[in-house]
């Protein structure tokens, strides 16, 4: 066994033959340290994946592990490969010290995991020089074995599901809103389609607020609308990255359904507690809309609501995902299953 192991990549995202060359490289070595390098508008964060946030996921999947030391290298500010070897290497190496020098003993041997020949040289050359007191190896991953490669997942997630390590599918997942009128439905057809893709789905925020605080509609004031709006987008958030959450995550309502309750309401606070919304709406992603029209015996205010949520939907250019339900229960159910198996199909084909 060797002192050291250095595994590195974009890992955009980290897949099954990725997880078992980490566990290769820190069973090989007594510490391993596994480097997530990118930079702004790289491979991985063009489909909303940057380079923190792959950081974060490789966190959460090697967590509790103290034979792996997880570290980022942001490579924004140098010149872009082949260009920028000398500084890259000065990054990594100044990166691996500050790891290597936190070990609770001294390291006399290092080893380098990588699946490009190109990194061989420069590598094994830069570091011999570098560290002439530490035994230098190299180790060329054998590509084929994993089965499965970055770029593959990333044209065909769905396909590919079960290669993409678990804290990596959120940024795969294809998000549907279901929305509309209150009292239209909207918690029974998103159940019955949870319930068809073995998937998770969130319920409406609203109902567990009000359980909780013992409130009705008319009690709320701007501290309400605020609570219930960013717990909505929490409980969203917090499903996406379920482990229960597969290929497809059901949101019944969100932070704009808040926002259009706020709208109607009767305290002095609107502007500001819509202004707060604005950020969050900003942050939520739709595939698509599933909008439930009122009730034939919808209320006034159910109705008014339902015009101020559509005139939204136009406002923030959401109209473009979005489909109306509007026949019977079963059909309504149908066509969202055929709409979301062809979001499913394209991903696969893409």
């Amino acid at each position: 066994m060797r002192d050291l192991g250095i595994y590195f990549g974009t890992f955009a995202p980290c897949h099954v033959g990725h997880f078992e060359q980490i566990v290769r490289a820190k069973r090989e070595n007594r510490h391993a340290v596994v480097i997530i390098s990118g930079y702004k508008g790289d491979r991985g964060d063009n489909i909303g994946m940057n380079l923190e946030h792959r950081a974060r996921a490789m966190r959460q999947l090697l967590k509790n592990d103290s034979n792996v030391s997880i570290l980022q290298l942001d490579e924004t500010d140098i010149p872009r490969y082949p260009a920028g070897w000398e500084p890259w290497l000065e990054m990594l190496e100044s990166l691996i010290r500050q790891s290597k020098d936190a070990l609770d003993f001294d390291v006399q041997s290092t080893t380098f995991y990588m699946g490009e020949s190109d990194y061989l040289e420069p590598l094994e050359s830069y570091f011999s020089k570098k560290w002439q007191h530490i035994d230098i190896h190299m180790t060329m991953v054998d590509r084929k074995i994993l089965g499965i490669s970055g770029t593959e997942i990333r044209e065909t997630p769905i396909l590919n599901w079960d290669y993409v390590t678990r804290p990596f599918r959120r940024f795969f997942v294809q998000n549907v809103l279901v929305t509309g009128s209150p009292n239209s439905g909207k918690s029974m057809i998103i159940e019955d389609l949870a319930r068809r893709y073995s998937t998770s789905y969130s319920i409406e925020y609203a109902a567990e607020y009000f359980d909780d605080h013992q409130l009705k509609s008319p009690d709320l004031d701007a501290k309400d609308f605020h609570a219930i709006g960013i717990g909505q987008f929490e409980l969203n958030r917090r499903h996406i990255h379920s482990n229960a959450t597969r290929k497809i995550f059901f949101a019944d309502t969100d932070v704009l359904y808040s926002k259009v309750h706020n709208m109607l309401a009767a305290h002095d606070e609107q502007e500001y507690v819509n202004q707060i919304f604005e950020h969050y709406i900003h942050l939520q992603t739709w595939s698509l809309i599933l909008i439930m029209p009122p009730a034939e015996e919808a209320s006034d205010y159910d109705q008014k609501f339902y015009t101020l949520l559509l005139e939204q939907l136009e406002h923030y250019n959401l109209m473009k995902n979005a489909v109306i339900l509007d026949d019977t229960y079963l059909n309504n159910y149908l066509r969202a299953h055929a709409l979301i198996d062809e979001i499913l199909e394209e991903r696969k084909e893409n």
